[in-house]
């Protein structure tokens, strides 16, 4: 009985041992899988996230380590993608940002989606405070919001011109108006659902105005010739009158008439050859095909100057010219002579009795020949100073007519300064005078030193 007990005894304790054994082994694969677990979960959190950097590194059992390789090729995967979608968006930001025109994407709320930089900045805002708003809170224009609506409700692609406030870029305050060309289209999705639409704006605003320009143009052209045509005619029709009467006393009737006719003839001859030159101007092609070479700057000045001495004599006025004799540049010397001539010509006429005027020459900072035109008149109002070298434009329309001008001949200094690569500019104030200026670009002669300042030079000639 008493090695009965015994060996009962020795298996219980085999029992226990053995138990305590499997219940330790199973214990430690518990801890395993849940460490393996939660590394999974870490892991795809992670992945989920957006976090595609790291990988899932698991020591456990092999189907937990295939869970976790499958992790880490569906990260590969996803990461790879991306960055392809990340290429494309870039790609298309790209396009996008460098576009001339405007761009606007919105949904069927009308949401923006997307916009431009060019659409951002005709708009007045910028993309990251539009994007997700409405088209009401963002565009402060009822006739491009109408435009939207029309474009959502449309089955076919619609355009408008659209005309949009804007603050001035020039010195004077308060807005401007920039001309829109806007065409848009419905967006679908792949299944043909409308999902919002598509805008692409057009600043046509240099067009508008070079339209207004132009129609301008002809109606003064047809204003300016009709004036001395009317003139003329009644003139004529007077002496035919006259001719028939053979009182003595009417002679002078007759050679008063025939002064006028000639005054107006001329007027005339003068607006068609000035309207012959611009044409000419502006066949030039940019100034490739214009003859040029390189001629003294003094030379083509003093030309001009005799050109007008006669008209500064009558009215007593002083002309001072300041250039460097070795001062030269690359030119067609007549035209550039004809310029001069039309700017002392207009510094004479707008000129007091007795009054002054300086012409200079010289090379500024910019290695630009720059030739001025100072006088000392009855100045230029500031609203009128963009607008000066407009074909048949005067800023004081009853004045320039007594004088007796085309009003031609700015815009033909302009025309001459842009065929040489250049162009013009000027300054006024009322009652001080005005400055006008030619900038051309420079070539210095051999042996003129590139950098100098002719017109403070004291070799400069003084006439």
């Amino acid at each position: 009985m008493q090695a009965l007990g015994v060996a009962e005894s020795s298996s219980t304790i085999v029992l226990l041992v053995g138990f305590g054994l499997v219940t330790l082994v199973v214990l430690v694969i518990h801890l395993m899988l849940n460490r393996a677990l939660r590394t999974l979960r870490a892991g795809a959190e992670r992945f989920a996230k957006g976090d595609l950097s790291q990988r899932v590194v698991v020591g456990g059992p092999l189907p937990v380590a295939a869970v976790a390789d499958a992790l880490n090729l569906m990260a590969t995967q996803l990461g790879e993608r991306l960055a392809i979608a990340v290429q494309h968006r870039n790609e298309l930001e790209a396009v996008l940002s460098s576009m001339a025109e405007g761009v606007l994407a919105f949904d069927m709320d009308e949401k923006l989606l997307k916009i431009n930089r060019t659409a951002a900045n005709l708009l007045q805002t910028t993309s990251e405070s539009a994007l997700g708003r409405g088209i009401q809170e963002v565009i402060r224009n009822p006739d491009l919001q109408a435009f939207v609506s029309q474009v959502l409700t449309s089955e076919s692609p619609v355009e408008a011109d659209l005309a949009i406030s804007h603050p001035s870029t020039s010195r004077r305050r308060g807005y401007e108006e920039l001309f829109i060309q806007a065409q848009g289209a419905v967006l679908r999705d792949a299944s043909g659902k409308r999902i919002g639409g598509l805008i692409v704006m057009h600043d046509v605003t240099q067009m508008h105005r070079l339209e207004m320009i132009r129609r301008d143009f002809v109606a003064n052209v047809s204003h300016e010739i009709k004036t001395p045509i009317s003139t003329i005619k009644a003139a004529s029709e007077t002496l035919i009158d006259l001719l028939g009467d053979e009182q003595p006393d009417e002679l002078q009737t007759r050679q008063n008439f025939s002064k006028i006719i000639g005054r107006q003839a001329d007027r005339l001859i003068a607006i068609v050859e000035d309207l012959l030159m611009l044409a000419r101007l502006d066949q030039e092609d940019g100034g490739q095909r214009l003859e040029r070479g390189p001629a003294p700057v003094m030379t083509v000045l003093r030309g001009a100057l005799e050109t007008c001495q006669s008209k500064a004599d009558a009215k007593h006025v002083h002309v001072d010219v300041i250039c460097d004799p070795a001062l030269f540049c690359v030119i067609n010397a007549p035209l550039l002579e004809q310029a001069v001539v039309n700017l002392i010509d207009n510094a004479v006429k707008y000129n007091p009795e007795g009054g002054t005027i300086l012409i200079t020459a010289r090379m500024d900072s910019d290695h630009e020949l720059v030739i001025e035109v100072i006088d000392h008149g009855i100045g230029i109002e500031p609203a009128h100073l963009p607008r000066l070298f407009e074909r048949f434009y005067r800023s004081d329309k009853a004045r320039s007519r007594a004088l007796g001008g085309t009003g031609l001949g700015l815009a033909i200094v302009k025309h001459v300064a842009q065929v040489h690569g250049g162009h013009a500019s000027v300054q006024s104030k009322v009652g001080e005078g005005s400055t006008f200026r030619i900038h051309l670009p420079l070539a210095p002669a051999p042996g003129t030193a590139p950098g100098s300042d002719p017109g403070s030079d004291p070799g400069s000639d003084r006439v």
